[in-house]
């Protein structure tokens, strides 16, 4: 089975949170998301590298549906005392999905410490419901499992190394992009 492009895994997720908020990580996952989708439940936390699952358990926390947290590997470990957090509070309305392409890919492609360390094993050794996929149709079946939990779900999705060619600058103001997805939250 070949795995897919960040672009791929974020059109099935796009489309398995059609309706449900959704916290996106920052850098080159937040342009190529920009690039075909952008509804006012997504919130791209641009320049916040290591602070998207941080926001996205705040969310989940307050809220009563389902939210979605897209994250990177290199944004997870930077902060990953986010895990045990995760752990302790468990929203069961909250999943995370991490891609894994073992590097930091709006840093020219340098190599994260996900090629040295097992994140997914450090999820599961901290009693969080993980699960792991490469393909498309593993990722919708395991985000259907995550909506249906008990607890909060950790999806590890490997992903090609790489960004997509040709997706420009995501420019949007982040103040406005806040707003608009509170104002989203509040119709809900």
């Amino acid at each position: 089975m070949a795995k897919m492009t960040r672009i791929e895994a974020l059109k099935v997720i796009d489309a398995e949170f059609a309706s449900d908020p959704l916290v996106i990580t920052c850098g080159a996952t937040a342009r190529e998301f920009a690039s075909f989708s952008r509804r006012p439940t997504h919130l791209p936390l641009l320049d916040s590298m290591g602070l998207t699952t941080p926001v996205g358990l705040g969310i989940a926390l307050g809220f009563t549906g389902n939210v979605g947290v897209v994250d990177g590997d290199g944004s997870l470990l930077m902060g990953f005392s986010i895990l045990p957090t995760l752990a302790a509070y468990g929203p069961k309305n909250l999943t995370v999905i991490v891609l894994d392409n073992g590097q930091h890919a709006s840093a020219d492609l340098f190599e994260s410490q996900a090629m040295h360390v097992n994140i997914a094993g450090a999820a599961k050794g901290l009693g969080i419901e993980t699960y792991e996929c490469e393909t498309g149709d593993d990722l919708k079946s395991n985000i259907a499992k995550s909506k249906n939990s008990n607890s909060v779900t950790v999806i590890f999705v490997k992903i090609l190394q790489g960004n997509t060619p040709g997706i420009p600058f995501f420019l949007a103001d982040p103040a406005q992009l806040g707003a608009n997805f509170a104002d989203a939250l509040k119709s809900k």
